[in-house]
């Protein structure tokens, strides 16, 4: 970190922090089409992830130790959560489910469904994280802010209009938890197997 710039861990972060400014400012743009229909449920899954990944890995940045070393209990920094897992986890998982849900929002409510799930947990392991430790973790304030905010009304919303069925919500809530929850799961399993 000698030129000053926060070591991310791989680029993927870089292009999640030049994604914030456009995927915000197309969201102002379309503000009366989110209203309609309430697509913002589905859309604003995007722009929140990128700010939040933003937060996490550029700027305060510090995540891949924060979630190896205070989350896991691992003594590596870098395991055992390792940058290709970050990408994956990221931009495939995450980018992947957010695109997902804001094409198919007219078709099917459930792909939102599971983005709002995911933020639920993601907002709630940096809440948990920060309550327990009595201090900041990276991802923190837009895990509240945004993510936390954006679940809780999408949700309502959801219920409000009805167009999720019984058997969709039950599936997009395994899903979106299994998203949240399996990352750790995962990692911890691979700490016992070593």
């Amino acid at each position: 970190m000698a030129s000053g710039r926060p070591d991310t861990h791989g680029r993927w972060p870089w292009g999640a922090a030049a994604l914030v400014a456009p995927t915000w400012g197309a969201a102002l743009a379309r503000r009366e089409a989110l209203r309609r229909d309430d697509a913002w449920v589905a859309l604003l899954g995007l722009p929140i992830l990128v700010a939040h990944q933003t937060e996490e890995w550029v700027r305060p940045g510090g995540f891949l130790p924060f979630c190896n070393e205070r989350l896991l209990g691992s003594d590596r920094p870098g395991w055992p959560l390792t940058e290709r897992d970050g990408f994956h986890v990221n931009v495939t998982a995450g980018w992947g489910t957010a695109i997902a849900a804001a094409l198919l929002w007219r078709r099917s409510a459930a792909p939102a469904a599971i983005v709002l799930w995911a933020e639920a947990g993601n907002a709630a392991m940096h809440a948990g994280m920060a309550l327990r430790e009595r201090r900041y973790n990276p991802g923190l304030v837009t895990a509240v802010a945004l993510m936390g905010v954006h679940a809780k009304a999408g949700a309502r919303a959801l219920h409000r209009d009805g167009r999720l069925g019984r058997g969709q919500a039950i599936l997009a809530a395994g899903v979106g938890i299994g998203l949240s929850a399996g990352l750790p799961l995962a990692m911890k399993l691979r700490m016992r197997r070593a």
